[in-house]
């Protein structure tokens, strides 16, 4: 198996940065500021060169940022503090989008327009940006994570999974860049993130227990406590722990 994230990140831009309502809010952000023309624009540009340029400047620094951002992620943050993944997604997406503000800035204005002495202010201005979508892109994880919707029929992860081992969806848990797909027939190893994984068990009542976990509700079948942990067992006679930070979800929908 291709070990590489790529492929699953190049997918999640294509499927973000092709969603109407993502291409709509980039498109009236871009339009808003080139009317209002901020940073000294207004006075340099006309209204619609001053459009084309904002428009270019957030399709372009945002696409960047948001990709760079998730592939950053997927190959060095998961399993890792959410402190730490900020980091790791921050940086690589506030460079880019630096170099790409620059570049834009000396298309435009040309290299008489481009003031060496503005740049700290440029890449600070990046990197604010750059945080922000990162946070998020976080936050809209963790809330499309945290519970699933349910709804008839089977989840469509099961597709993913061979006949022989396609049963009731018992959990989902992180195996590197890979899921591993649990049901009572069987686990099945794919390569996808575990938010899109989430994102296809629509069907089943379930919960993320852990930032590495996902499990179904009717799985649970009790919960342990000691030195502070909580686990889960399962059906199968898995246990999988209950982080802190979900832990209050957790107890919400009864399971510990």
């Amino acid at each position: 198996m291709d070990s590489s994230p790529l492929p699953s990140t190049l997918r999640e831009l294509r499927r973000h940065l092709t969603d109407p309502q993502a291409i709509g809010i980039m498109a009236v952000i871009g339009v808003l500021l080139g009317l209002a023309g901020p940073f000294g624009s207004f006075a340099t540009l006309e209204v619609l060169p001053r459009v084309v340029y904002w428009l270019a400047t957030v399709f372009l620094t945002y696409g960047f940022g948001f990709g760079i951002s998730m592939l950053a992620d997927a190959l060095w943050g998961r399993g890792r503090p959410v402190w730490q993944r900020l980091v790791i997604m921050i940086v690589p997406a506030g460079l880019g989008a630096t170099a790409i503000v620059a570049l834009l800035n000396l298309v435009t204005f040309g290299a008489a327009g481009f003031d060496w002495r503005e740049v700290p202010i440029l890449i600070g201005q990046c990197f604010a940006v750059a945080a922000g979508v990162v946070i998020v892109v976080l936050l809209t994880e963790r809330r499309q994570a945290g519970v699933a919707v349910v709804s008839d029929g089977p989840p469509a992860i099961l597709e993913r999974v061979p006949l022989p081992r396609r049963g009731a969806l018992l959990a989902l848990v992180v195996e590197d860049h890979y899921v591993d797909i649990i049901t009572d027939k069987g686990k099945t190893l794919v390569l996808m993130r575990l938010a899109d994984a989430i994102r296809e068990t629509s069907g089943v009542a379930g919960s993320q227990v852990h930032r590495s976990h996902w499990v179904a509700h009717a799985a649970v079948v009790r919960s342990h406590r000691g030195d502070g942990k909580v686990l889960l067992e399962l059906s199968n006679g898995m246990r999988l722990p209950v982080s802190r930070g979900y832990l209050p979800a957790a107890r919400q929908a009864g399971l510990a």
